[in-house]
């Protein structure tokens, strides 16, 4: 009868041993299939506007601008000796060690596909920071799959155009940020992957709230012991506010953020008819964002991708989970904040960000992401693998339609 009792607990020690991932591999697994799934799906050639990679060869050269002016790189600022990018510059700034080994020829989308796939174990442990180690880590490795397979980040990670490698880039420091939140919080440190995010795209300084909300609740809603912490946090990220105003006052005299009104022509174009920024422009991108559906004609391939952009639910069903995330959580409405915040500014620029999808929302899609997580719960049930799939397929469709043979509805 012991010796009964002892196999039993040795096949149990042996079943759980099988059964528990091994983390480690587990991510490693996760790179390199999302980097080849990302480096095969993408238009077969290093991106045409590989501004980044052109601004990096030019700091390694002690210039903040370009020499040349390519008639395919239509967003440059003339300036005495050459051209200024209007991009926030870190993407360049991460790169300068490559540029520094394999020169202005390194491919900027191979890049993005390295950073993409590190995004794509990020969102793995960031679920497994929301939804803790339970039994079922499979819901952790779906969640994983539905940031990386099931959203545009598979379109913005498998072009890597200077657009798109700073949306990647951003999500990366991001998710770093929130792990970090999640974990040790040191709020320096979050401060600083908050900055860095908001080095590469802007609107993303808006999270901060989020990181706020985190770090109050953690001090049990103590104001007066949130106080250090907070300062600390702040200063992290004013560390990269204050770079970038010192960028812009080398460049153009001011601290603020001006590069994209110095466009030449930029203000004549009919989507810019109010400004770069206008309150008027809220009903087009909600438009976008809520309603945007792929256009259908009569003749192969049929159905179309609109290039004006696409609705959230389409491109990722999946995040109607978002919704059922706990109300009563801090994380939950820490999230909602987050989002609302970087919404209320890129709702308000005049152009829809071209390409698959809304590109935009990338800025918030880790906090969706986050709500997206919680709202499926510590098991994954069948209807969550039916709509992360049924996204997946949605982008999958889109990549070969834009990436393999350019079929756009313009």
């Amino acid at each position: 009868m012991k010796s009964f009792d002892s196999v039993k607990k040795y096949l149990r020690s042996v079943l759980k041993i099988v059964t528990t991932p091994n983390w480690k591999i587990l991510y490693l697994l996760l790179f390199f299939l999302s980097f080849a799934i990302f480096w095969l799906s993408g238009e077969g050639h290093p991106s045409y506007y590989n501004y980044y990679v052109r601004l990096s060869d030019a700091f390694l050269h002690g210039r903040l601008y370009l020499l040349e002016n390519p008639s395919w790189l239509n967003e440059l600022i003339p300036c005495d000796g050459g051209f200024y990018v209007v991009y926030p510059p870190f993407p360049a700034v991460v790169m300068i060690p490559l540029v520094e080994v394999f020169g202005a020829s390194l491919n900027q989308t191979l890049v993005s596909v390295f950073v993409g796939s590190l995004c794509v174990v990020m969102a793995c442990a960031v679920a497994r920071d929301v939804g803790g180690e339970g039994k079922n880590e499979a819901v952790h490795v779906w969640s994983a799959v539905l940031f990386g397979f099931g959203t545009i980040f598979w379109y913005l990670a498998s072009v890597g155009s200077a657009w798109y490698l700073a949306h990647v880039m951003s999500v990366f420091f991001l998710f770093m940020a929130i792990h970090e939140t999640l974990n040790r919080g040191r709020p320096l440190l979050v401060g600083l992957l908050v900055g860095a995010s908001y080095w590469c795209r802007l609107p993303t300084i808006l999270t901060l709230l989020f990181f706020a909300v985190m770090i109050v609740s953690k001090q049990r809603w103590n104001v007066s012991k949130s106080v250090l912490p907070l300062l600390k946090m702040f200063a992290g990220a004013s560390f990269f506010v204050g770079l970038n105003m010192f960028y812009n006052f080398i460049r153009f005299g001011t601290p603020f953020d001006v590069a994209c009104w110095l466009i030449p022509g930029i203000l004549d174009e009919p989507w810019f008819s109010e400004g770069l920024f206008s309150l008027s422009y809220i009903p087009c991108n909600l438009a976008a964002i809520l309603m945007g559906l792929p256009v259908f004609i009569s003749e192969p391939p049929f159905v179309l991708p609109p290039w004006t952009g696409m609705a959230i639910w389409v491109t990722t069903p999946a995040f109607i989970y978002a919704f059922k995330s706990n109300r009563k959580e801090a994380i939950t409405w820490a999230c909602w904040l987050a989002i609302l915040a970087v919404a209320s500014v890129i709702f308000c620029r005049g152009c829809a960000g071209w390409g698959f999808g809304y590109r935009y929302a990338m800025d918030f899609y880790p906090f969706l992401y986050i709500l997206t997580v919680k709202g499926m719960g510590e098991r994954i049930k069948w209807h969550h693998k039916v709509l992360i799939l049924l996204s997946v397929l949605v982008n999958l469709w889109g990549i070969l339609w834009v990436n393999k043979f350019g079929w756009w509805a313009i």
